[in-house]
């Protein structure tokens, strides 16, 4: 915790630098997501950039990021990260209750976008997928490029395609 009580990062190199963080990763998709108004089934992003107007599933390269959700207090909008589990870069895009109540309790939360944005997909692959992504690890927070990239989707075709390292 830092002396703002919050809590703090923790600097530390590698080939594409960043901030380590442990932090507690989840995921989400078309289905799940709502516009926050309370209606599910929607790509609808808090804080659409001009990379994204919408949730996406980029390559996870450092130029083409996925988008992420938290909360705005945990990491600053259109912060990058690299999740070196799945070897992919994500921008923050989106906002996140569960991660906004688990930051209020101290708790680092980060929730990951997977899958086409365009159409509901098969249940339950989509939420089995977020469900075998779902852990504690360790996130690079502002990482530069140079990390190693998958850059397979994590969910297409109506099946759970993410790998993990």
């Amino acid at each position: 915790w830092g002396t703002s009580g919050s809590p703090t990062p923790v600097p530390t190199t590698g080939n594409g630098g960043g901030r380590a963080q442990t932090t507690y990763v989840t995921s989400y998709g078309y289905n799940d997501n709502d516009d926050g108004n309370g209606h599910y089934g929607t790509a609808v992003i808090a804080y659409p950039n001009s990379q994204h107007s919408i949730a996406t599933e980029g390559s996870g390269m450092y130029d083409d990021p996925v988008t992420f959700a938290t909360d705005p207090r945990e990491l600053a909008l259109q912060s990058l990260i690299y999740v070196p589990y799945l070897r992919k870069y994500f921008r923050m895009e989106d906002g996140c209750a569960e991660c906004t109540t688990d930051w209020n309790n101290g708790r680092w939360h980060i929730d990951l976008f997977m899958g086409p944005n365009n159409a509901l997909q098969p249940e339950p692959a989509l939420a089995n997928c977020a469900a075998s992504i779902t852990r504690n690890a360790t996130i690079y927070i502002n990482a530069g490029p140079g990390y190693p990239v998958d850059t397979q989707k994590m969910f297409q075709n109506g099946q759970c395609t993410a790998h993990t390292y």
